[in-house]
């Protein structure tokens, strides 16, 4: 392709303009020219006619082209027609859709629909998006940031043809080029602070960055011209690679554009506000970039989010349930980003599932019986709760729906390892996602502990345990153990204690497991130490009967 240069583009464009009607300057090797291939019966004269701007400049065509007789052409002579002396009418663009921010002429909103002619300013602010028609069919999306000047914007009425193109002043422009034939107007051009693009038919991005003052360019179908400013040499670069101009307008050679990242792993429902999409790395890339559109919008018209990440992870926020597609691409060192990689996925984070308030996580709970409890969410008029044995949840064991409070019990639950899960419902139809798995285990109350054996100089004390456990006993007057009168540690299941003082005492016991888990007391078991008359050796002197003989009762 034939990419003019920065200063006749713009001035063949200028004269096409005005429409010229004097006198031409003599045709300059470099301006652009319209090609037409000549038909059966064609003369100079009468393509003149239906082409020029001023007719009589039909000379200027015979001496350009070398034609020996202007009204015999031989046909499929292909003639070259400058720009400047064609006829042409001037035909806005057209803004096709705006969101956010997004202003034109004298920094006044637009909408979709709005004309925009020649000359004029489309600035898309943060957050702000629009996409926009040029007179040839050539669709521009604005990214939030951009700043457009639509510089051309000619029908020519004689060819059917048309002259179009634009300025990117700042931000990034994604450009599908309409497609051309070999013949007929120069393709369309766009124009940046450091550099010229030329394309005929083709998909790129155009990236401006103001204060760095460069402008990348990454072709992604067809080919694209980019030249530097004050003609600096150019660079063709086709499909799959990039360039960089840099603010002397020095063109870097064509690089590679990165693969697109690996998105085959990533889910296709998505359960929580905070969306996160876990990336494999590549190399030789310095960041990603991700934007997500509504999935009934295939060509990303309106970006809903623009994330950059440094990081092995993209996160998402505030974006409502829905149906998305979203697009990543790597970004290298030079700042050219690669090709996209696309993925479909469903948010569906509504109503969020309730915080569990208790039991706490990896509760250990003594007894057969589990009170569950949880936080209350306002979107939510009931709940959904599971319990089971396995943390997958295949097959849960309680399955209760449309719970209207916030606590829930179950009896008579064996000991062993137990998770439990809720969500949150709109209603019956309408189920949020369940929360995170919370484990909770169930151990068995202790055995009662057997009545004590109470000796002439001993009490002795027996209870069942498991191995690794260890063992507090206490001893009271009183059943509420207000006063401790003896309190004993021990490994064993056994305990033989010296008589304490006569009369009636209670004593209970608990088990510490291996883990930590400390459980209940058992049930306090009363008895009684008679006060007898006792030898020289502590022992209670026994009377006819056989029995102890007995002070007092």
């Amino acid at each position: 392709m034939h990419l003019l240069s920065w200063n006749a583009w713009g001035r063949a464009l200028q004269l096409a303009a005005i429409g010229l009607t004097m006198v031409a300057a003599a045709v300059s090797a470099g301006e652009p020219v319209f090609t037409h291939v000549v038909t059966r019966e064609e003369t100079l004269i009468a393509l003149s006619r239906r082409l020029l701007a001023d007719p009589r400049q039909w000379p200027q065509l015979q001496q350009h082209n070398r034609i020996a007789d202007a009204r015999r052409i031989p046909v499929g002579t292909v003639l070259k027609i400058p720009v400047r002396l064609l006829a042409t009418e001037p035909v806005p663009a057209r803004v096709l859709s705006a969101s956010g921010e997004v202003s034109g002429p004298q920094g006044v909103a637009v909408a979709a629909g709005q004309a925009l002619p020649q000359g004029a300013r489309l600035q898309a602010g943060d957050g702000g998006q629009a996409t926009l028609q040029l007179v040839d069919g050539t669709v521009l999306r604005l990214r939030a940031g951009s700043t457009v000047q639509v510089e051309t914007s000619r029908r020519l009425p004689g060819s059917g043809g048309a002259l179009s193109g634009v300025k990117v002043e700042d931000g990034q422009v994604e450009v599908q080029a309409q497609k051309r034939s070999g013949a007929g107007a120069p393709g369309f051009q766009i124009s940046t602070p450091q550099g010229l693009l030329g394309v005929r038919g083709t998909e790129f991005r155009v990236s401006v960055d103001a204060r760095a003052e460069t402008t990348r360019n990454e072709v992604l179908e067809g080919q694209v011209m980019t030249e530097g400013r004050d003609g600096r040499a150019g660079r063709s670069v086709a499909a799959g690679f990039g360039v960089v101009v840099d603010r002397s307008g020095t063109v870097t050679p064509p690089v590679r554009l990165l693969a697109p990242p690996d998105v085959s792993a990533w889910p296709a429902l998505q359960e929580r506000v905070l969306v996160r999409f876990p990336i494999r790395p590549q190399p030789a890339v310095v960041a990603y970039r991700a934007q997500v559109a509504a999935a009934a919008d295939p060509a990303f018209e309106r970006v809903l989010q623009d994330v950059r990440s440094t990081g092995a992870e993209l996160r998402l926020v505030d974006l409502p349930d829905g149906d998305y597609r979203i697009r990543v691409r790597a970004e290298d060192a030079q700042g050219l980003q690669g090709r996209d990689a696309l993925h479909l996925f469903t948010l569906k984070a509504r109503p969020e599932p309730p915080l569990l308030t208790g039991p706490g996580p990896k509760a250990v709970v003594s007894g057969a019986r589990l009170d569950l409890a949880w936080a209350s969410v306002d979107e939510a008029r009931s709940y959904r709760l599971q319990l089971a044995r396995d943390e997958a949840m295949r097959e849960p064991i309680q399955d209760q729906r449309t719970l209207a409070g916030t606590a829930w019990s179950v009896d008579a639950l064996a000991p062993g390892v137990y998770f439990w899960r809720l969500a949150s419902e709109r209603s019956a139809t309408d189920q949020g996602p369940f929360g995170p798995v919370q484990r909770v285990e169930l151990r068995a109350l202790p055995a009662p502990l057997p009545p004590p054996r109470v000796g002439e100089d001993s009490l002795k004390l027996a209870w069942e345990g498991l191995p690794g456990q260890t063992f507090e006993v206490e001893l009271a007057r009183s059943a509420d153990f207000a006063v401790l009168e003896l309190t004993r540690r021990t490994e064993q299941s056994a305990l033989e204690l010296r008589l304490p003082g006569t009369g009636r005492y209670w004593v209970r016991m608990r088990a510490r497991d291996p883990d930590g888990f400390v459980g209940p007391y058992t049930a306090p078991q009363a008895f009684t130490v008679p006060n007898c008359l006792r030898d020289g050796q502590q022992r209670c002197v026994g009377g006819a009967d056989g029995g102890s003989v007995l002070i007092s009762p």
